[in-house]
């Protein structure tokens, strides 16, 4: 090797610095297509403004933090048995190709829930829920967690390092559709918009699934 020059990454090596990136970038994918939260978040908004889904997206990002934890704990306990690691690994990135068809088949119209006005303690409480009893909320965090656990330990700094980008989106998405849901439901009022933009997300849950699936823990 010549004197200077950076020793090219190993498989593995690259693997693991793109691991990260491939979380974010599926976090965002899943997070901000519109699934209950943010379903709820564009109803309220539309019927009640922006502070209501503040105190539902307080609810919501409580449950999220709560959730990684419990997530995260649970993996890294299962750490002690590498190969049950990695098959929970596979089975997650099995369970996001699933989210991909579901989100490339969805139908292309917004059902929006009903949206009734409640006290801001109410409306935390539905935020908690959604986000707590959401089965999909659970699944994602199993899929793309295992590799963050993989060291049996969780520090404060790799609960951070997950959690924020979670709490960060589902906050920030939330009261982007209650600010813009009117704009939101004009642009995606039309059967092919929102059908493209279901597959876009679609196949870049597919392009995280398969990067899941191939990287292998350190």
């Amino acid at each position: 090797m010549r004197p200077g020059r950076a020793a090219p990454l190993s498989r593995e090596a690259a693997m693991d610095t793109l691991s990260y990136p491939a979380y974010l970038l599926a976090l965002t994918a899943g997070m901000l297509t519109p699934g209950p939260a943010m379903l709820q978040a564009l109803s309220l908004g539309l019927r009640h403004g922006a502070r209501p889904v503040a105190a539902a997206a307080l609810g919501n990002v409580c449950a999220t933090l709560a959730q990684v934890a419990a997530v995260l704990a649970g993996l890294a306990f299962l750490a002690r048995e590498p190969l049950l690691l990695r098959l929970i690994s596979l089975a997650g990135a099995a369970y996001l190709g699933w989210l991909g068809l579901c989100l490339w088949r969805a139908p292309a119209r917004l059902a929006l829930p009903e949206a009734s006005r409640a006290s801001l303690t109410g409306l935390f409480a539905q935020g908690l829920g959604v986000a707590a009893c959401n089965p999909k909320a659970w699944g994602f965090l199993a899929a793309m967690l295992p590799r963050f656990a993989a060291s049996g330990a969780v520090d404060a700094a790799t609960l951070a390092l997950t959690a924020g980008p979670v709490c960060l989106l589902g906050f920030g998405g939330m009261m982007a559709y209650a600010r813009f849901g009117a704009w939101l439901a004009s642009r995606l009022a039309s059967p092919a918009a929102l059908r493209r933009v279901f597959r876009i997300m679609a196949v870049v849950i597919w392009a995280c699934a398969g990067f899941f699936a191939a990287a292998r823990f350190p």
